[in-house]
């Protein structure tokens, strides 16, 4: 009896064991017969699912056939690349090249954008508000993507004839969230790239996309590791996972908005995600990268995220090496997968333009460089579309190729903006230092756009605090190329001017009041600068504020003309890094024209900007003088302030010539090739210059030592700055200012 007791125990327990390895020695068995039918399921995670690249590498060593792929958020830029034929050891590659920063902003480089776009940053926030149907209409994200958009058409060219996407090399899903419902969206038709990007259309942070009638989000929200998706798509025998989403952060570390606000999303992928993972059964895989601090905006170490998603593939190397097919049959699967695109560029037959702004199509088609029969270059188109979107006028600007008649065409979609043609911006000015000086500037523009079909403008300006500004003008172009412009305008002008000039009453404050009305017109020299001419009739009066009184209290009239070469190609505005800047003006107020008198000025304002790793240097050239006549106080040339000898104050020096050479040198103390960093700069300056009444007074002896060291944040206000300046005599001066220098 024990005997017998014995062997039904020992049956039980095999019986057992065989249920519990049922389905796995199911798999086993299939796998004799014919290859296992694998199905991938790639997670969201921003930066870190570059990890995702090194487990397809491994999987690639290991002969692990895929016969699906399912992608959330970055996890679908990854999937939907290789499902169209790019390999594992071309997207290391790529990744390491991409210009990340620059990926995550909107539009061209600042050198490309339209001068009078740079004219305008001088004074306004990048920022606007639009004004639609007589309401405020906000953007709906903080970035429209433009740039992601035009870098995974770039990477997916090679299957932008594939609008079908069981077609691509591998089938594919995409999984995005309808914003109205939460629900996931598959994605298996359309343009890929458009696909991609509809599934990391972070909210808040990137601009949904609008499909199929529906307003789409990142696929996160709602299935953020789409194991489901993979199962319908191909009926796999086994699924790889790939976790790499952010996990929860502890309480010791949610003492901000910001993490606060981070923790609530990461709650809703967490949560989707687990939901997944209890999904999986024992033959499945799951892998999850130990990515430890690297974070979601971390792109910059996407090299560090492809190894580390090898290593955690490695370490699961036995498990996946049962999924690995024999060498014929490995080489059989390839043999019937569809043939991968070829990654030579077409040669473009025609060019469409799909356009529902109010410009004319010819003014979209004269901004394109390519022509039909050109070869397409890819890089250079999305730079040439960049400019076009950096006019302001569109919500985005793409493109699609298309094949008709057996010919490919280049279809240009130019979206209109989302918060209408009529937009509000608003510019800040705040600057104090230790002796008491303070000025405090606050300015709104309300902008008309698109007026006619090439694009006219009428803006009107208005600034308040100390000093006071009233002006409206009408740009109109006068051409398709946009090159020719008029410009007629109008301003009023309110400012305090202090003076220390024993010429033009020692120690004195007037308040000048300024009148102008004028025509500019000129050429725009491409993007990097004008020439213009600007007729005007200025007249107005100085009011003595602090002093004695002076012979240049009174009424006053400079009525006249003025030649104007500019240039700009700086990469930022703030804290440049590359490029120059430059301004020569010759202006001559005419009796003619109802001036006081006949005087001619001239003035040059030169810099350019190098940098070598962190480190910048920005020589920097200021000159000006009177060529004729005797110019009035509010025509006299200002020195002093910050870079400007920087330890005297605000124009606290002046006369009818001045001269300013400077090195200025800065120090990034941030990460410059991180994505959403926010520049902070250490540096100082070298200046030599001064103000003089009479051309004999300027000698080599007569210069004014002078410098500072700051410190400075690019802040989405504006720079703001925390100095110290020291010029010779003792002029000391400390300085905070959130405003403009260059």
């Amino acid at each position: 009896m024990r005997t017998r007791r014995f062997f039904d125990a020992i049956s039980s327990l095999v019986l057992l064991v065989a249920l519990l390895l049922a389905p796995l020695s199911g798999v086993m068995a299939r796998n004799e017969g014919e290859r296992l039918r694998v199905g991938l399921a790639l997670g969201g995670g921003g930066a870190r699912g570059m990890a995702h690249v090194g487990v397809l590498r491994l999987l690639e060593e290991l002969q692990v056939p895929i016969d699906c792929i399912a992608g959330t958020s970055m996890g679908s830029i990854i999937g939907g690349l290789y499902a169209s034929g790019m390999s594992p050891a071309e997207m290391r590659e790529t990744l390491s090249k991409i210009n990340w920063p620059a990926v995550f902003t909107d539009g061209p480089p600042r050198a490309d954008l339209p001068f009078r776009t740079k004219q305008e940053q001088r004074v306004l926030i990048n920022a606007s508000i639009g004004i639609k149907d007589g309401q405020a209409q906000l953007p709906r994200g903080l970035l429209e993507g433009q740039n992601l958009l035009l870098l995974l058409e770039e990477l997916s060219l090679p299957a932008a004839g594939i609008h079908n996407f069981d077609q691509l090399r591998i089938p594919y899903r995409a999984v995005a969230t309808d914003l109205a419902t939460g629900t996931p969206v598959v994605i298996g038709s359309g343009e890929l790239a458009r696909a991609m990007r509809a599934s990391m259309s972070i909210p808040s942070a990137v601009v949904p996309v609008e499909l199929d009638g529906k307003l789409l989000v990142d696929g996160g929200v709602a299935d953020n590791l789409p194991v489901d998706v993979v199962r319908a798509l191909c009926k796999p025998d086994v699924v790889i996972a790939v976790d790499v989403g952010s996990p929860l952060a502890p309480a010791s570390e949610l003492t901000s908005l910001l993490s606060i606000t981070g923790q609530l999303t990461t709650i809703l992928t967490v949560r989707n995600t687990n939901e997944q993972i209890k999904t999986l059964k024992r033959s499945d895989v799951l892998i999850t990268p130990q990515l430890k601090d690297i974070g979601s905006i971390d792109f910059d170490r996407s090299p560090e995220a492809v190894e580390i998603g090898y290593a955690a593939a490695e370490a699961q190397r036995a498990q996946l090496s049962t999924l690995a097919a024999t060498p014929a049959a490995y080489q059989t699967y390839l043999a019937k997968l569809p043939k991968a695109p070829t990654r030579d560029a077409p040669v473009i037959d025609f060019i469409r333009i799909r356009n529902n702004t109010r410009l004319s199509d010819e003014v979209i088609e004269q901004q394109l460089h390519i022509r039909p029969g050109e070869q397409l270059d890819a890089q250079a188109l999305n730079r040439n579309l960049n400019e076009i979107y950096g006019m302001g006028d569109f919500q985005r600007v793409s493109y699609t190729l298309v094949e008709e008649d057996g010919k490919t065409g280049l279809v240009v979609d130019a979206e209109q903006r989302d918060i209408g043609t009529n937009t509000l911006q608003f510019g800040l000015f705040l600057g104090a230092n230790m002796k008491g000086d303070s000025e405090f500037n606050i300015s709104g523009a309300y902008t008309m756009t698109q007026l006619n079909a090439l694009g006219a403008e009428w803006r009107n300006f208005a600034q308040l605090g100390g000093n006071i500004v009233l002006a409206s003008d009408f740009y109109q172009p006068l051409d398709a190329d946009q090159d020719y412009f008029i410009d007629p305008y109008l301003r009023y002008e309110q400012y305090n001017l202090d003076l220390t000039n024993a010429a033009y009453a020692e120690s004195s404050s007037f308040r000048v009041y300024q009148t102008r009305i004028g025509l500019e017109a000129g050429r725009n020299l491409q993007r990097w600068g004008r020439l213009s001419v600007n007729l005007y009739h200025s007249s107005g009066r100085n009011d003595l504020r602090l002093g004695q009184s002076s012979p240049y209290e009174g009424n006053f009239n400079n009525s006249g003309y003025a030649l104007v070469w500019q240039a700009d190609t700086l990469d930022n505005l703030d804290f440049p890094n590359s490029g120059y800047v430059g301004n020569l003006t010759f202006r001559q107020t005419l009796p003619a024209f109802g001036a006081d008198q006949n005087t001619q000025l001239l003035s040059l304002d030169l810099a350019h900007a190098w940098t070598w790793g962190k480190y910048s240097i920005i020589p920097r050239l200021r000159l000006g003088g009177t060529l004729a006549g005797d110019p009035g106080i509010q025509d006299l040339f200002l020195q002093g302030g910050f870079l400007n000898l920087s330890g005297y104050q605000s124009g606290q020096l002046s006369g009818q010539y001045v001269g300013l050479g400077e090195l200025i040198y800065m120090y990034r103390l941030t990460n410059a090739s991180a994505a959403f960093s926010i520049p902070i700069y250490a540096g100082g300056s070298l200046e030599a210059g001064g103000a003089w009444n009479e051309a004999s007074e300027i000698t080599f002896d007569s210069l004014i030592p002078a410098g500072s060291l700051f410190l400075g944040v690019d802040t989405p206000l504006g720079p703001f700055y925390l100095a110290g300046g020291y010029a010779e005599g003792g002029h000391m001066s400390l300085y905070m200012r959130l405003g403009r220098v260059f």
